[in-house]
């Protein structure tokens, strides 16, 4: 393995990093406690917060209250958020959510548009680009105003080229999305998987910035997860993401997207929990479930999901119940090897109480101190359209810088 030294640039770098991220985590301060915190010399801090200062990116706050002493008072300073935009993309299936926002993370405006996997790559893209700029043109907001665009997409991505190597559900082959986006918005774009992304925004935004080491579960319309230890969201070499919802679940099961067979998904995603129910409903084994759709068993879609499945049915109930055990097994075994400080859960299917309950009993049947304290439902959950696709571009174009 090659190392590199580290020169006085390197230096002046990280230590800007530093200052901006315990900002970020800790509001505003003085000077003088920004130096005490990070162990660097007064003189230090005063240089890089005075070049920040007249680059727009900090503010001064005005002076502290404090307790009654001789000199100048502290005066503290802050991030300047409104100091730039971010253009964020998440694409999903079966929508992509487009979104301005400070860096704060304070929505300016976002609109969706339907996520077209039947047209070439590069089409769709354009197509979103287009509305990202017309969203930035409604809003006043300059290309120059603009930090940066965070692409976020489901499946395994190389960041570090922008290629997403196979957006389930949306493309089977391999998509420079970067390339394209960076010659549609002519601005620098950052891409990333749509779960390492949230997690991110954990991080920067949410519950990473009290805790350590955490496991992501995202659940809706299929099953992703993160890690992150140390504060940095685990990567592999390959480009690999931790896939919990490709845990082989049974032997020789069914075909997954993935490739594989038997995988948790091939029984949790979405639109297998909807098939394996329109399967089992009759009128004889599913009587609530098979009243509410007149008979019509092909009215058991996803599109539905939030209607049908809290219908209080025995038989259905039972295949929903088998359904989340699968998932919390799974992720209790994940926890057993990881051993996280928290559990962060989001996505659509936890939106259901119903569903989020369920999920926390049986992880609390395998191990009771596996409750509501230790896997807590995302405070970023009502931002999931934007969040993850913001915080990579903060925290590789701003927070690193």
């Amino acid at each position: 393995m090659g190392y590199t030294g580290i020169n006085l640039e390197n230096v002046k770098v990280s230590n800007r990093s530093a200052i901006l991220k315990l900002l970020n985590d800790h509001g505003a301060m003085s000077r003088k406690d920004i130096a005490l915190e990070l162990g660097l010399t007064p003189a230090t801090v005063t240089l890089i917060c005075t070049q920040l200062l007249s680059a727009g990116i900090l503010v001064e706050k005005g002076e502290m209250e404090e307790e009654k002493r001789a000199g100048r008072k502290k005066v503290s300073i802050d991030i300047n958020y409104q100091y730039k935009y971010v253009l964020s993309v998440s694409i999903e299936a079966p929508e992509t959510c487009i979104s301005i926002s400070d860096l704060k993370g304070r929505l300016i405006a976002g609109r969706k548009l339907k996520t077209d996997g039947a047209l070439e790559p590069q089409v769709f893209l354009k197509q979103v680009a287009d509305e990202g700029k017309s969203l930035m043109w409604e809003q006043g907001i300059s290309k120059e105003s603009v930090l940066g665009a965070g692409i976020s997409l489901p499946g395994p991505v190389k960041r570090d080229t922008g290629v997403s190597l196979h957006a389930y559900r949306i493309w089977n082959e391999a998509v420079p999305v970067g390339e394209y986006m960076k010659m549609y918005l002519d601005l620098p774009v950052v891409v990333e998987n749509n779960v390492k992304a949230f997690a991110e925004g954990e991080l920067i935004y949410g519950t990473g910035k009290n805790q350590e080491n955490l496991l992501f579960i995202k659940w809706g319309p299929g099953v992703g997860s993160a890690i992150i230890i140390q504060n940095k969201i685990y990567d592999s070499q390959n480009s690999k993401t931790a896939e919990i919802g490709h845990y082989i679940v049974e032997p020789g099961g069914l075909p997954c997207r993935c490739g594989r067979r038997g995988c948790l998904e091939t029984h949790v995603a979405t639109h297998a929990m909807a098939e394996r129910v329109r399967r089992a409903c009759t009128k004889e084994s599913m009587p609530g479930l098979y009243a509410f759709v007149d008979g019509d068993v092909e009215k058991i879609e996803v599109r539905n999901m939030e209607q049908w499945i809290e219908i209080e049915d025995p038989g259905l109930q039972k295949i929903i119940d088998d359904i989340v055990e699968r998932l919390a097994r799974t992720v209790v075994n994940t926890i057993t090897l990881l051993a996280p400080d928290k559990v962060i859960i989001y996505g659509f299917m936890f939106e259901m109480d119903h569903i989020q309950k369920r999920f926390l009993d049986f992880c609390t049947y395998y191990d009771s101190l596996y409750d509501g304290d230790y896997i807590l439902k995302s405070g970023l959950s009502d931002r999931i359209g934007y969040i993850g696709p913001l915080a990579i571009v903060v925290n590789e174009m701003f927070l690193g810088m």
